[in-house]
């Protein structure tokens, strides 16, 4: 019996040894989702603090008149919303552009809706106002919207399983969008928080890691708060020194944690690769991220292809214009004219002719975005009478009469005949677009570590650019055009009110009516795209139709507030109309910063 007794206690010794691994792999599986669990927990927790800061502090301010109170209770609004940014911006998106979207109408094309623009950032226009008491009402109905929004994102949150994966995700996102939005001014340009918000938001991420137990993560994070809390000041605030000094340590100590702890990227909607971590590095973005599907995908073949198709008059029917004829290398690919030159002799097109590098990294084409994807831009382009008077249905049968380029086409569509058609032909241009997208500017050397490349003046022209001269509130880095980061889902356009001549005392607006010309919302009047700034040394004459010829009109329009701030009345100028008091030293400084934007190869 002994002996009996004996063997059950070694066998029952050998199944306890053979199931430790099995628990230990269960309970290190129930640990990830209790961690996420957790997160959800924390957010619902900040939403309620939310929604108390709306109710019993905002409202009731409001409903005094007072003023001072309203702009105290606002701005604490804004600063736990922050906190949650990064939650919220990645699983409501939707929900998000309703919390903190821009003060503008949103127009659904395809459903013919105008939606009024809702949540903080009207709220801010209404509250720094000196007709602040006229606005009670409207904000009182804001304060009531906002109350909705929050209650909506409480009830999805519950139904919600979210992972470690995206949790992470969520955060990287949040670097690159403070980065690209949030010390900018972006969403606060009234009330120019966006520095001290930064800290909100950064103070939210630290709330998340704390939660996988890293102690140098969260040192960063802390280090990057300080340094916010004791630099506040918006005009002077140093973004080149706090986002490779801090940021970019946090982005990347984020993501080794992510390593660490064995949890893996995951598919987030944005354009960027999933595994980047810093806006700026080498590769970033997913250049397929930006084509409808996988037909579409780029490759060198295709490249090549669209390179040689590029050059080659092969596509007008008169054998005597390419699309090289207009976009030129030497010019990144402008043409230097102040509108582009027509097929007629002597005429010219309505409208300047725009850079084709980083063309890819944007939602839509043409200055009044008319085309949606760079296939419909070639389609468009090659078919216009007066741009190339071309045929793809004739330049089709005329290609296919080609030993070489059948050879090509074979190559890069894995089509064993060779036979090419419209749509082969315009992705193929489309391709060779997408690659021109190097990022190998002095800017984009020092971005990624060579602190050698940027002189004190252009260090300043930088920190003016995302600061107190507002560029970058509309050109988004890191591509420094309409597309907003860090999802690059949408490009936006602006009106500007430019004139029809270089004049600052008699101006009238250029009688170009821009969008509304597709559309005929009074939004669209006089809108157009916001193009990339990048190689823009390269691109004069400036503005959609060429009115400027030197980066320095260019500045001087804009210091003196747009359109309205030369004397040309339009009531739809999304352009702050503001003087932005700049001075000629630090214009001077800002173009030098421009110049650090060309490329290098």
């Amino acid at each position: 019996m002994t002996n009996s007794f004996s063997v059950r206690r070694q066998h029952l010794l050998l199944i306890l040894i053979l199931a430790i691994p099995m628990l230990l792999g269960i309970f290190c599986k129930m640990d990830q989702p209790i961690k996420a669990e957790k997160a959800k927990v924390n957010f619902k927790n900040q939403v309620l603090v939310l929604q108390q800061t709306l109710d019993r502090d905002l409202q009731s301010a409001i409903a005094k008149g007072d003023p001072a109170a309203t702009k105290k209770a606002f701005l604490e609004l804004r600063s736990e919303y922050k906190w949650i940014e990064y939650y919220i911006e990645y699983f409501f998106p939707s929900t998000a552009l309703m919390l903190n979207g821009a003060p503008i109408d949103e127009i659904e094309l395809g459903e013919n809706l105008v939606e009024s623009p809702a949540g903080l950032q009207v709220m801010e226009e209404l509250i720094y106002n000196d007709a602040f008491a006229e606005n009670k009402a409207e904000l009182l109905n804001e304060v009531k919207k906002m109350r909705l929004n929050l209650e909506r994102v409480l009830r999805y949150n519950e139904q919600y399983t979210v992972t470690d994966a995206q949790l992470f995700d969520a955060a990287r996102l949040e670097i690159f969008r403070i980065t690209s939005l949030g010390i900018s001014g972006f969403d606060t340009p009234a009330a120019l928080q966006s520095i001290p918000e930064a800290g909100s938001a950064l103070w939210g991420i630290k709330q998340l890691m704390s939660l996988y137990g890293d102690d140098e993560t969260n040192n960063l994070i802390e280090k990057a708060i300080t340094y916010l809390s004791r630099n506040p000041d918006f005009n002077q605030f140093d973004r080149l020194a706090f986002i490779t000094g801090y940021l970019q340590p946090v982005s990347k100590a984020i993501n080794n944690l992510r390593k660490n702890l064995e949890i893996s990227t995951t598919a987030s909607g944005s354009t960027l690769r999933d595994d980047a971590i810093d806006l700026f590095e080498v590769q970033a973005f997913n250049l397929n991220g930006f084509v409808g599907n996988a037909t579409a995908y780029i490759s060198k073949e295709k490249i090549l292809l669209g390179k040689k198709l590029f050059n080659d008059p092969i596509l007008s029917n008169q054998g005597n214009r390419s699309c090289a004829s207009c976009h030129h290398e030497g010019k990144a690919f402008s043409d230097g004219l102040q509108k582009a030159a027509a097929m007629t002799q002597g005429k010219y097109l309505t409208r300047n002719t725009p850079t084709l590098t980083y063309a890819g990294l944007q939602r839509g084409f043409f200055y009044d975005l008319k085309a949606g994807t760079l296939e419909d831009q070639a389609l468009d382009v090659v078919h216009h009478k007066q741009e190339m008077d071309g045929s793809l249905d004739e330049a089709t049968k005329r290609i296919n009469q080609s030993n070489i380029y059948r050879k090509e086409i074979s190559s890069a569509y894995q089509n064993k005949n060779g036979d090419v058609d419209s749509w082969k032909i315009q992705h193929a241009l489309a391709s060779y677009i997408r690659s021109l997208s190097p990022f190998s500017s002095k800017f984009d050397a020092y971005m990624r570590g060579d602190k050698t490349q940027l002189s004190a003046s252009e260090k300043k022209g930088f920190n003016l650019f995302m600061g107190k001269a507002r560029c970058g509130s509309c050109h988004f880095a890191p591509i420094f055009n309409g597309t907003q980061a860090p999802l690059f889902a949408k490009s936006e356009a602006e009106v500007l009110g430019v004139p029809n001549q270089p004049d600052t005392i008699n101006a009238r607006v250029d009688t170009d009516l821009g969008r509304y010309t597709l559309y005929n919302y009074p939004q669209y009047k006089y809108a157009f795209k916001t193009p990339t700034l990048r190689n823009i040394t390269k691109t004069a004459p400036y503005m959609h139709n060429g009115i400027y010829q030197s980066l320095e009109q260019v500045l001087d329009f804009y210091n003196r507030g747009g359109g309205m701030g030369i004397g040309i009345h339009l009531e739809n100028q999304t352009l702050s109309a503001d003087p932005l008091n700049l001075t000629k030293a630090e214009i001077k400084e800002i173009i030098s910063f421009l110049h650090t934007l060309e490329d290098r190869n």
